[in-house]
């Protein structure tokens, strides 16, 4: 009977302890479903004011992408034409110089010493030739050692005039205002003739330098315009074509052209050395593609992309681009993919969003 008990005792502790268990669900679930909790937030974008424009349908040249290079059009090597060592390099890499700037400066004491020899030996010339003429006029010289004395003073003075040249290049000057673009000596090592010790170069006037395949260079003459992109900027210029080579590279089979850069006026960050792809034309054109404005198109890091209206809101399209041209002095962008002749494109001061409300401001 104790035993029965005790078992009784038992079953009625545990469906105790059993009951708050069950509770706790409930109580979530309840606390759930009340509908006087408050409801999630949403950010809500702004009302944006754009214009729309329509794409253009039109012929679009067939080219051919080659790789470019932007160069400045003056640029030099400075070296020196003597053997001596430096003393002084006073221009650091970036640093701005005008005309007539020093640049390098050399050691002069031996030049000085060469120059001092030179004027002494000119001199002694000039003594013996002025003596051996008094005595030719007394008959006590003849006039053959009288031309050897005068070609003797020949050779003295310009040997002379040779070691004043020499002491000139002991300070070499900028030979136009620049900047400097390498410096490949330091203070006490020993300049030799034609030995590279300074770059410099022109850093408001670019060109851009490219390689024309052979099967194209029918289709490019000088003074052509062609298109040329810097993704690194994400600028698309036109550019002359000023120079073509007449000879091609016998590995490459390419010729080199060099192309002036027209727009010198608008406000693009430019280094020697950047990436330019040039779009050459291959003769044959695509009887129809698709033509934004440039304006139109932005960037997020690599990817290109617009905005097009729809149901009043902002919906961007990621595309891909091609040539150029230009319509009325404006400059279009071919369109490969993304877009649909139909759609219409928004073109906005701010920053337009995925999605955000646009107030269409075209005028009638």
């Amino acid at each position: 009977m104790a035993t029965r008990n005790i078992l009784l005792s038992k079953i009625i502790m545990n469906k105790t302890m059993k009951t708050p268990c069950l509770l706790i669900p409930l109580l979530l679930l309840a606390a759930c479903n009340n509908p006087e909790q408050p409801a999630e937030k949403t950010t809500t974008l702004p009302t944006i004011k754009a214009q729309t424009v329509s794409v253009i349908t039109a012929p679009a040249p067939h080219t051919l992408e080659v790789t470019g290079t932007i160069q400045a059009v003056q640029r030099a090597v400075i070296s020196t034409r003597i053997a001596a060592d430096i003393i002084n390099i006073p221009v650091t890499t970036g640093e701005l110089v005008k005309k007539g700037d020093i640049l390098v400066e050399l050691d002069e004491g031996n030049l000085q010493a060469v120059v001092k020899e030179a004027h002494v030996a000119a001199a002694q010339a000039q003594r013996n030739l002025q003596r051996e003429t008094r005595l030719l006029k007394k008959h006590a010289a003849t006039a053959e050692s009288v031309k050897n004395l005068q070609d003797t003073l020949r050779i003295a003075q310009a040997k002379l005039s040779q070691a004043k040249e020499a002491l000139g290049y002991a300070r070499l000057q900028a030979p136009f205002s620049g900047v400097i673009t390498a410096k490949h000596v330091n203070s006490g090592d020993l300049a030799l003739p034609g030995l590279p010790l300074l770059s410099m170069e022109n850093p408001h006037h670019f060109e851009v330098v490219a390689n024309i395949p052979e099967t194209l260079l029918g289709a490019v003459q000088q003074g052509d315009t062609i298109s040329f992109t810097i993704p690194s900027l994400h600028a698309t210029l036109n550019g002359r074509v000023k120079e073509i080579s007449p000879a091609l590279n016998p590995v490459s089979r390419t010729a080199a052209a060099k192309l002036s850069i027209d727009d010198q006026d608008r406000d693009l960050h430019l280094y020697s050395g950047m990436f330019a792809a040039v779009e050459l034309p291959a003769q044959k054109t695509v009887p129809k593609t698709l033509f934004i404005p440039e304006k139109a198109l932005s960037h997020y890091g690599q990817i290109e992309q617009v905005f097009v209206w729809r149901k009043g809101k902002a919906v961007m399209r990621i595309v891909r681009t091609g040539a150029t041209r230009l319509q009325d002095g404006v400059k279009m962008i071919e369109i490969l993919s993304g877009l649909d002749a139909e759609e219409k494109i928004l073109i906005s001061t701010g920053r337009l969003q995925n999605g955000q409300p646009v107030e269409i401001t075209d005028k009638n």
